[in-house]
Order: structure tokens, then C-alpha cells, then sequence
């Protein structure tokens, strides 16, 4: 299991770096520009999943003693400090969600296997608590990155921005 997340995770970070380079190329206003989806716009979006990737971060923190995540400034500093931090400039997102992306890699390195099933507990963004399995966790995590790249390989397509950036088999061999 733990093999299967570790590439997951290198997928995500590949992907990830590919789309933000799509992105910047898009052409300009699109990335800011109300598109009709949840998170408004491509730079909303992108917000979303780096703040998202270190939430996960600090929940994964409080599940057990790993060297990367209790040495991490993403992990030590309250969310919402970070996320006025990056607020409304796309360049400090990325940072972001590099940083982030490359952290969760660490993490997975670092986390036992004897750890992945066992049940976890944590509260949810609106205070609900829930009781997990820990590779379910992770995984949730992973797909969260995969789902809204999709959503923002979406919105290029509706505006003629040519992407593939979202294909495992593109990065993994």
C-alpha cells in the first residue's frame, strides 16, 4: 500500500507542476476570471488545493511523530496565517502548493507501513469528527488533487487552452 501511495503522491506532484505551467501560459485574465465553478475561478481553484494539501498536512502531523511534517513551517503555522499569506497572488499559491506537494512526498516516505491501517480521528473544516482509516485518509488527499485538476483541465478545454496534464501514465512508467 504505502509503494501505491508513494507514487500517487509523485503523480500528484509531476501533475501538479505540469498544470501550473499550462496556467501560466493560459492566456491573461482567464486564470482569475469567474468561470462558473465552485472555487469561481482557475487561480480560486488552485488556492483551494494548496491550502487543502497543508490542512491535510497538519492532520496527518497530529497522527503520529514524523521528522518532516515537526521541522515544517507549513506544518507549525495556523492555516489562516497561510492562507492570507498566498490570498489572491497566484505566484505565492504555486509556491504553495510545491511546497506542499513536495512535504506530503516526504511524509509518505517517512510514515511506517505498520502505521497505514490503523484508524485515525480528526475534525473536519466545519468541526465534525471522524474516525478513518489512515491510508483512506491519505488517499482522499491524493484524489482531491486529481479531482480538481480535472476540473481546472475542464475549464481550459471550454476556452481552447491546450493541456494533458492530468494522465498517470504520462508520469509514471
Amino acid at each position: 500500500m504505502k509503494q501505491i501511495l508513494q507514487r500517487m503522491a509523485e503523480y500528484n506532484a509531476k501533475a501538479g507542476e505540469a498544470m501550473l505551467a499550462v496556467i501560466d501560459k493560459a492566456p491573461a485574465g482567464l486564470r482569475s476570471r469567474d468561470v462558473g465553478v465552485y472555487y469561481k475561478s482557475i487561480d480560486g481553484i488552485v488556492e483551494h488545493m494548496a491550502w487543502a494539501i497543508v490542512l491535510w498536512l497538519k492532520r496527518f502531523s497530529s497522527f503520529g511523530s514524523y521528522p518532516c511534517l515537526s521541522s515544517s513551517a507549513l506544518v507549525s503555522k495556523p492555516l489562516d496565517e497561510t492562507k492570507a499569506a498566498v490570498s489572491g497572488d497566484s505566484a505565492k499559491v504555486a509556491a504553495l502548493l510545491l511546497e506542499g506537494s513536495a512535504l506530503l512526498r516526504r511524509f509518505l516516505d517517512e510514515v511506517p507501513d505498520s502505521e497505514l491501517e490503523r484508524r485515525v480521528s480528526y475534525h473536519t473544516t466545519d468541526g465534525k469528527e471522524l474516525v478513518r482509516t489512515y491510508w483512506h485518509a491519505i488517499f482522499q488527499v491524493l484524489g482531491h488533487g486529481t479531482h480538481h485538476r480535472g476540473e481546472i483541465s475542464a475549464v481550459l478545454d471550454q476556452n481552447g487552452v491546450a493541456n494533458d496534464f492530468n494522465g498517470f501514465v504520462t508520469y509514471m512508467p
